[in-house]
């Protein structure tokens, strides 16, 4: 049996609950201020893995071919390429590329905005690696296509190629 005491408290006071929901608001505009930063973050992310995928179909259309002069694929059709030599320094192809990594077209220009593309890469070939039939390729894609040079995230890749 519990005997009940008329000072013995049955609550909460009116100030515990009002520190309570003080300390409580306090976490949540923390915890509400990480995520546009988490968006943000999350968003770069995104962006980086398609660049990343792009840079490999680049580099896999590129390593296909035989001879100096290789292709990239542009477009849905395996017919619609874009030539490249791999034997020429200084060589370059800027290929524009949709939302889905998918080439849609090489008369982009690097430097201005493109308003029908999501990124855009710069292929460049230098031939001074020292060893004959080497050449070392460059994909500098930048993202967003649309923005001004300036204003776009830049992911850079090199690899080597034998012709």
């Amino acid at each position: 049996m519990l005997i009940s005491s008329k000072n013995s408290p049955r609550g909460f006071s009116l100030i515990e609950i009002v520190l309570a929901l003080g300390v409580i608001a306090f976490a949540l505009v923390g915890i509400m201020g990480l995520f546009p930063v988490a968006m943000k973050s999350a968003q770069e992310s995104m962006r980086e893995t398609r660049a990343t995928h792009i840079a490999q179909q680049i580099f896999s259309d590129l390593r296909t071919g035989t001879g100096t002069n290789r292709f990239l694929i542009v477009g849905s059709s395996p017919t619609s390429t874009s030539p490249l030599s791999l034997a020429n320094n200084g060589a370059s192809v800027v290929v524009a590329f949709d939302d889905k990594a998918v080439a849609t077209g090489t008369n982009a220009s690097f430097s201005n905005a493109v308003p029908d593309a999501s990124f855009l890469a710069n292929v460049t070939v230098q031939t001074n690696t020292g060893l004959p039939n080497l050449s070392q390729v460059e994909a500098a894609i930048e993202a967003p296509a649309a923005a001004a040079s300036a204003n776009r995230s830049r992911y850079t890749f090199v690899t080597l190629i034998n012709y």
